[in-house]
């Protein structure tokens, strides 16, 4: 199959047929993220994709959903992903669910009826990175919109009937903000009630623009127990209809996960509990060295 060097996916979809439709990111901007920063955004021609399908459906042709690689494959213009959605639906005649990462400005990018014909095609259940409902925070991560912006780009997405998932970056406004971005992330998450949130904290990646920042004085990391204090605070305030909490990521200190609003109470509870049982240096240690200066395990 035509994959790049790195290929990247949510955990959730680790059964998913990935199909390689772009390489790279198209913004590959955000101030903390190093995944594309040395890969050229490039659209795969259409025969590697055909290529790649033949080939899923010798060895998976019972497969149900497909995640679209790579960094933001909606991108793509409304028309290619629909082509690309006949094509798989030919390959795959059980696939229900085409889906993959997505950026505001990929939807953005889109108009009504566009999203709408994407919606009526299978796709759905997009990964949006999101990470923030400051406006500050996406403006210092160097995201590209507004929170305004985003809002509007998630509402289209509702009308047109396209679920999708939100990715939160706990932590990302820093130890000083704790409880005001949390309260941010969970009236933004409460006002769009996606399928699915994915939290996960901030950590200062080698090699990131962060990471120069932070060298000079301009970011100061949380603590691990002041990423769970976020998360605690993050959760508390959540009010959603029926949304799954993911917070089992390899990067999460304590991995919780369940369905909102009928696991909320777990799910804070196993926080709370959790944060207890930790020591005081673990607690204070921050994500880059660990507890007695052990890297800590962030991927």
């Amino acid at each position: 199959m035509h994959y790049s060097d790195m290929v990247y996916r949510p955990p959730y979809e680790a059964d998913s047929v990935l199909l390689q439709v772009t390489t790279g990111c198209s913004h590959n901007k955000c101030t903390f993220c190093t995944m594309y920063r040395d890969v050229n955004f490039r659209i795969s021609p259409m025969n590697e994709i055909e290529e790649d399908l033949e080939e899923v459906r010798t060895y998976r042709p019972s497969a149900d959903r497909v995640f679209l690689e790579s960094g933001d494959a909606f991108a793509l213009s409304a028309d290619r992903l629909l082509a690309i959605g006949e094509k798989i639906h030919n390959a795959l005649p059980r696939v229900s669910m085409i889906t993959g990462y997505a950026t505001i400005m990929n939807v953005a990018s889109k108009t009504d009826e566009e999203l709408r014909a994407l919606a009526a095609a299978g796709f759905g259940e997009i990964n949006i990175g999101l990470e923030s409902g400051l406006d500050e925070v996406l403006s210092f991560m160097n995201k590209g919109y507004s929170l305004d912006f985003a809002r509007r780009q998630l509402t289209r997405l509702k009308e047109a009937g396209m679920p999708f998932s939100l990715n939160i970056i706990n932590a990302a406004a820093g130890p000083e903000k704790i409880e005001q971005h949390a309260a941010a992330n969970a009236a933004i998450c409460n006002e769009m009630q996606p399928y699915l949130i994915f939290i996960s904290p901030l950590h200062v990646d080698p090699g990131s623009d962060l990471e120069k920042i932070a060298e000079a004085g301009g970011f100061r990391e949380s603590t691990l127990g002041q990423y769970i204090s976020e998360e605690i605070e993050f959760l508390e305030q959540l009010e959603m209809e029926d949304t799954v909490f993911f917070g089992i990521h390899v990067s999460n200190p304590i991995k919780v996960l369940g369905q909102l609003p009928g696991e909320k109470d777990r799910l804070l509870k196993e926080l709370k509990t959790g944060m207890h049982r930790l020591s005081e240096s673990w607690l204070n240690a921050h994500p880059t060295k660990g507890p007695e200066g052990r890297l800590y395990a962030f991927v």
